[in-house]
């Protein structure tokens, strides 16, 4: 600790004072007698003596807004080394020093909890947390519900391996759980847990220990009733090389990629005969290539009992619809032979990005425990959950995504009047579609004289077409989520289907409109690429991967034009490549022609895109009204129509 005076940052002065930053800058150009900087600063981020500030805070009016909160923050930031706060938390009711007088006045003004959130933020200065996401409270009390709504009895003992800031472990001792045990790789994140759980709950048995629970497990061969984690996500250096021959991995040793499922075997393996994990993952680990083998075992097993998905924005990050995986030690030879799915993403919400949870809960614990307790019928809520036999799951790709799961039970009350309704709205495509093929219908002859063209690596050069650079990068875990275009959407003459997440590679270019689209790839009939202009829902989405993207000067190059040349047959030179064929697109080759002689041509290209369009929605509008009448004769909701004589 040091001996200087403590000192405090502008943001720090703003929340003193109860204003803005702005405020505070503005005070410093306009009071000429506002503290000089003090050493420790910086010329970007100056720091300034606390006791000064306070007085010239009084001198001027100003009501300081301090309190033993913002005191204790101030001595952190001046006196305390990030590296010495576990050592701090691990002293409180020790008053032998100002800093701990100011935990202890911390602690008598807002409690325990909130003391130690202000120490840990002083103790996660400078700590690299890339995929840690701390566990909202909502998503922990669920998953504490779901082990209570469990056959097996209430747990007793409770693991945490990435315990963080105890929030898993507090929600385990709710319902029940009187061993408490805890791993995490950062100390101050352990000794906060620590001393969190012994002061509020002193009848529990706690044991939280420092170290990475994959690396280094602090509990090697201990059991427990229960496991219940939120590990980081996508580690890249989670000792896949170094632990390839561990023996936890029961189920097929994790690849590079597969931390999440590292974590997964990890868990299972703390766990007593018939104890049941719950673990919060991103979604991608139930669909991804690379875990399909752990996938496939786990449901061999049994030891997968339940998949459920949370919607978008029931936790951080709150961009994904992240997933609680319920897992069990097989406990018996024969392996349960169905699994329960919950897709929680359509409950209702209260109107912000939040479900409501109250719906959320009672309607997932309930549905859980009936399948557990062995009542699947009573487990199978229309719209909601779906129990799957494992026969069903173990195909090519062993996909756990709920959605794919789920299906909305038949409601025959509402069955003939979607039927009905989807055949009307075939009629208003089919009607579309004669419409738009009518437009089409008169063609003149051509005199046969071949167009004069230019490469688009000549176009680019003098400036009428420019090929967007679309690098792409992970997107952070703040990233908005966007819509993503990709080369198959382009294809089948639809909108962007994807959407971007955290971690996902995506570019920063976003698509706008008059872009001319094109797919870098042929589709599956060898026809020549699609090419389209940008408008509607392409613009602002991210070009996926296999997307090329051209940027026209409009007064010298239509992009109508530009994208109805691109699929002619004399482009088939600028496809590359044997077994995958490809677009080089510096070799597509585009007509000189006047842009005043251009406007037919983009007149006529873009009608042909209109057809296409109209296609597409008359054949999707007749395979769901073909849908419906099926699912409506075979439910009993409708009856063939009788041929009158």
């Amino acid at each position: 600790m040091s001996e200087t005076s403590p000192t405090v940052a502008a943001a720090e002065i703003a929340r003193l004072a109860g204003v803005t930053r702005a405020t505070v800058s503005n005070w410093r150009r306009r009071h000429t007698d506002f503290p000089a900087p003090a050493s420790g600063g910086t010329e970007t981020r100056p720091v300034f003596d606390l006791g000064e500030v306070q007085e010239w805070l009084r001198g001027h009016g100003v009501q300081s807004a301090d309190s033993p909160v913002q005191r204790l923050r101030s001595l952190l930031r001046s006196e305390v080394d990030p590296e010495t706060v576990p050592a701090l938390m691990g002293q409180i009711g020790d008053d032998s020093s100002p800093v701990h007088s100011a935990v202890s006045a911390a602690i008598g003004a807002v409690g325990i909890k909130q003391t130690l959130d202000v120490l840990a933020e002083r103790g996660l200065d400078a700590v690299p947390s890339t995929g840690v996401y701390p566990t909202d409270s909502p998503v922990a009390a669920l998953m504490a519900d779901l082990l209570a709504a469990s056959a097996a009895p209430p747990p007793s003992s409770v693991l945490d391996p990435a315990c963080g800031s105890g929030t898993l472990l507090i929600e385990a001792a709710r319902i029940g759980a009187t061993t408490l045990a805890g791993q995490d790789s950062l100390p101050v994140q352990a000794a906060r847990t620590a001393t969190l759980l012994r002061s509020e709950l002193p009848a529990v048995s706690v044991d939280i220990r420092t170290g990475d629970s994959l690396l280094a497990d602090a509990f090697p061969g201990d059991k427990f009733d229960a496991v219940m984690a939120n590990p980081p996500y996508a580690q890249r250096d989670w000792g896949a090389d170094r632990l390839a021959l561990d023996l936890r991995w029961e189920y097929s040793v994790p690849p590079r990629g597969e931390s999440e499922l590292a974590w997964v075997q990890h868990a299972i393996s703390h766990l007593h005969p018939g104890g049941t994990a719950a673990v919060l993952l991103p979604p991608a680990v139930a669909s991804r290539t690379s875990g399909r083998r752990i996938r496939m075992e786990l449901v061999r097993a049994g030891a997968l009992r339940a998949v459920v998905a949370l919607p978008p924005g029931a936790s951080t990050p709150r961009q994904i619809g992240l997933q609680i995986w319920i897992l069990r030690r097989p406990d018996r030879a024969t392996a349960d032979d169905s699994i329960l799915f919950a897709d929680a993403a359509r409950l209702p919400n209260r109107g912000d990005t939040q479900p409501d949870w109250q719906v959320l809960a009672d309607r997932l614990t309930g549905s859980w425990r009936s399948f557990d307790h062995g009542d699947t019928e009573a487990a199978t809520v229309a719209d909601l959950t779906a129990v799957v036999r494992v026969t069903d799951i173990l195909d090519d790709d062993v996909d756990l995504t709920p959605a794919r799961r789920v299906r909305a039970a038949v409601d025959t009350g509402s069955v003939a009047s979607s039927a009905h309704a989807a055949v009307a709205l075939l009629g208003e495509h089919l009607a579309e579609l004669r419409d738009t093929a009518v437009t089409l219908e008169v063609w003149p002859a051509g005199s046969g004289t071949s167009l004069r063209t230019a490469t688009v690596s000549d176009l680019e050069r003098g400036g009428a077409v420019r090929i967007v650079s679309t690098p792409t990068e992970p997107a952070g875990s703040d990233a908005p989520a966007r819509p993503v275009l990709s080369a198959r959407d382009i294809l089948s003459g639809r909108g962007p289907t994807g959407l971007s997440g955290p971690g996902v590679q995506v570019s920063a270019e976003l698509i706008r409109e008059g872009d001319v689209l094109v797919s870098r790839f042929r589709d599956d009939h060898g026809a020549a690429q699609g090419a389209r202009v940008a408008e509607g829902d392409d613009v602002g989405a991210v070009p996926g991967a296999g997307v090329i993207v051209f940027r026209t000067d409009p007064d010298r190059m239509d992009p109508w034009f530009f994208a109805g040349f691109v699929g002619s047959p004399d482009n088939s030179a600028a496809m590359v490549g044997a077994t995958t064929i490809r677009l080089d697109p510096s070799r597509l080759r585009i007509p000189n022609v006047h842009p005043a002689d251009q406007k037919p041509y983009a007149e006529a290209f873009r009608r042909l895109h209109r057809l296409r369009v109209a296609a597409v929605q008359t054949a999707d509008a007749a395979q769901r009204a073909a849908d419906l009448i099926g699912t409506g004769l075979t439910s009993g909701a409708l009856e063939p129509p009788v041929k009158e004589e």
